[in-house]
């Protein structure tokens, strides 16, 4: 369990870091092109695990061909949540942004465990989401009362 943990918090760390590099690349190449090359250089490390790991076969055409075309969807979602989120980013703190992208993602797992695991749903789960967004909106609160006092 431990372990789980540990690479979920790397994994949140590696995510925060990775959206900041973005942001920045957008800022320098735009937001289309700094898009692009993060999922260029997401194709090369992956190309470089698949030969690491010895299982190149899965680039062969006819390993491609089987895999069902539903499952390719998950490049096309991830393309276009990078631009929302780099977007986003922009916009707002990147504390703000991961999240209402950690809320986004709370609300999407509960609501594929409830359809792919028949999970019954838990209002416990949902009331943890709103204490998040509760202690989301209590910070810009505060923040809005003190950037009105510095005025």
């Amino acid at each position: 369990m431990a372990a789980y943990i540990f690479v979920a918090v790397l994994l949140g760390v590696l995510n925060v870091f990775n959206k900041m590099v973005n942001v920045k690349a957008s800022e320098y190449l735009g937001n289309t092109n700094g898009t692009l090359i993060n999922y260029f250089e997401a194709s090369i490390i992956s190309l470089v695990i698949l030969l690491a790991l010895g299982e190149a076969h899965e680039l062969t055409p006819s390993f491609v061909k089987n895999v069902p075309s539903y499952l390719y969807l998950g490049s096309v979602t991830g393309l276009i949540a990078l631009i929302f989120l780099v977007i986003g980013t922009k916009k707002s703190t990147v504390m703000v942004s991961t999240i209402v992208v950690l809320i986004g993602q709370l609300v999407t797992s509960i609501v594929l465990d409830c359809i792919f695991f028949n999970e019954n749903f838990s209002p416990l789960k949902l009331l943890g989401i709103l204490f998040v967004i509760a202690g989301m909106a209590f910070r810009e609160k505060i923040i809005k009362k003190s950037e009105n006092a510095d005025a």
